[in-house]
């Protein structure tokens, strides 16, 4: 039986990042913009390239989570698209705050506007 690989909603959502290379001293400050269940989006100055293992950690006031991660896509231009590898109960918790509080934004903003878009942290 096949699996529905459908990806899942991303949602816009800026909060602060640093991208930590695993086995490395190297670290990167970033811009998250777009968030899902599956990873994330962000802008960073110089991109690291596609299969990068990372630390992620998310700064979202009052939220805070970091996960383990890989980049998938990377361009000089919007930055790196990073696929979520383990994360931690404690911090699935928060990742699952941060979205159920976006898509309750979502929701009441397209009953009060069905046409306007909704760009929120947590």
């Amino acid at each position: 039986m096949e699996q529905d690989r459908s990806p899942m909603p991303r949602y816009p959502f800026f909060a602060h990042a640093e991208l930590a290379v695993e086995n490395s001293d190297f670290h990167l400050t970033a811009r998250l913009y777009e968030l899902s269940r599956e990873g994330c989006c962000l802008y960073v100055m110089n991109p690291l390239p596609v299969g990068t293992s990372v630390l992620l950690k998310v700064y979202a006031w009052p939220y805070f989570f970091q996960v383990h991660c890989k980049v998938f896509l990377s361009d000089p231009d919007f930055g790196v698209t990073v696929a979520f590898d383990q994360i931690e109960s404690r911090y699935a918790s928060e990742l699952n705050a941060c979205l159920l509080g976006v898509e309750q934004k979502q929701r009441n903003h397209t009953v009060d506007n069905p046409h306007r878009l909704v760009f929120s942290s947590c």
